[in-house]
C-alpha cells in the first residue's frame, strides 16, 4: 500500500464533504486583501491545496478536536456543578457560530465562557492557533526573532468574533485571548488580546462591505492589486492566496 496517497486521498475526500456559507464574510479570513475577500463573498473558484498544505491544515483540526473534546468534558463537570439559584452563573460554549447581519460576516469561534455574576455579564473568548517553529519564534523566540504585528489577523479575527458576541449576547465586558500550541514542541502559551482590536475589527469590516456595496463585482477593474490601498494587505499575502490563479497580482511571481 502506498499510504502516503491513501492518506491525502482520505483528506481530499474529506475537503469536499466540508459545508462552508457563501454569499457572507468569513470571520477568519479578517485583516486579508480586500480582492480576496471579494472573489471568496462571489464564490470564486478557488486554487486546490497541494497534499502538504491539507496535511498542514488535517493536523491543526485534529488538536482543535482534542481541544474542544477536552473542553466539552470540562464543560459537562462545570454543569453539574452548578447551583440553579447561585448569585453566579457559568455558562461554556465550544464551536460557536456567530453572525453580524449588517456586515455580513460568519465564523464560529473556538470556546467562551459567560460568567453572570448578580446580573453581570462577562464574557472570555478563546482561540486557538497552532503554530510550526517559525511561527512560534517570531512570537515567543529571542527578542532580535520576533517579528511586530505577525499576528495582526489572528486580533482581528477575535476581535470579529468579540462583535458577534457583543450582537447575539450583550455582555458588560470582553475578554479576548489567543491560545498557542506548538506543532513541534507541543509547548502551550495564552496571549491576552487588547479589546482595542474589538474596533479595529469593525472598523476593517465596515470597509469590507462598503466596498461589496459600492463595487459588486466590478471590484475585478477596480481592486488594482499592489495599486489599490489594501490589495494586497501585506506583500506575502499573495503567496499564501487561494485566488492566486485568477488575481492579476504578480507579487507571489516575485518571491
Amino acid at each position: 500500500m502506498e499510504i502516503e496517497s491513501i492518506y491525502n486521498a482520505y483528506l481530499k475526500e474529506l475537503e469536499k464533504a466540508k459545508q462552508r456559507d457563501k454569499g457572507v464574510f468569513h470571520a477568519s479570513s479578517a485583516g486579508s486583501c480586500y480582492r480576496k475577500q471579494m472573489y471568496s463573498y462571489y464564490d470564486y473558484p478557488s486554487d486546490e491545496k497541494d497534499d502538504k498544505s491539507y496535511r498542514l491544515l488535517r493536523l491543526g483540526t485534529i488538536v482543535h478536536s482534542d481541544v474542544e473534546q477536552a473542553i466539552l468534558m470540562y464543560k459537562k463537570k462545570l454543569d453539574a456543578m452548578q447551583i440553579e439559584d447561585s448569585p453566579v452563573q457559568r455558562e461554556v460554549y465550544i464551536e460557536q457560530k456567530i453572525h453580524i447581519k449588517d456586515l455580513e460576516v460568519s465564523g464560529t469561534f473556538d470556546a467562551g465562557e459567560m460568567i453572570t455574576m448578580n446580573g453581570r455579564k462577562e464574557f472570555t473568548l478563546h482561540d486557538l492557533k497552532t503554530a510550526a517553529a517559525y511561527k512560534w519564534t517570531t512570537k515567543f523566540g529571542r527578542k532580535q526573532n520576533r517579528v511586530a504585528n505577525s499576528d495582526l489577523n489572528y486580533k482581528l479575527q477575535l476581535g470579529t468574533y468579540a462583535l458577534g458576541v457583543k450582537e447575539h449576547y450583550n455582555p458588560d465586558w470582553i475578554g479576548m485571548y489567543l491560545i498557542w500550541y506548538n506543532k513541534n514542541t507541543s509547548q502551550m502559551r495564552e496571549q491576552q488580546v487588547d479589546p482595542h482590536y474589538i474596533g479595529e475589527a469593525l472598523t476593517y469590516w465596515e470597509d469590507v462591505h462598503e466596498i461589496k456595496e459600492d463595487l459588486g463585482k466590478a471590484f475585478e477593474t477596480e481592486l488594482e492589486p499592489m495599486i489599490t490601498y489594501g490589495v494586497p494587505m501585506q506583500d506575502w499575502e499573495c503567496s499564501y492566496c487561494q485566488f492566486e490563479s485568477i488575481c492579476p497580482s504578480t507579487l507571489s511571481k516575485k518571491k
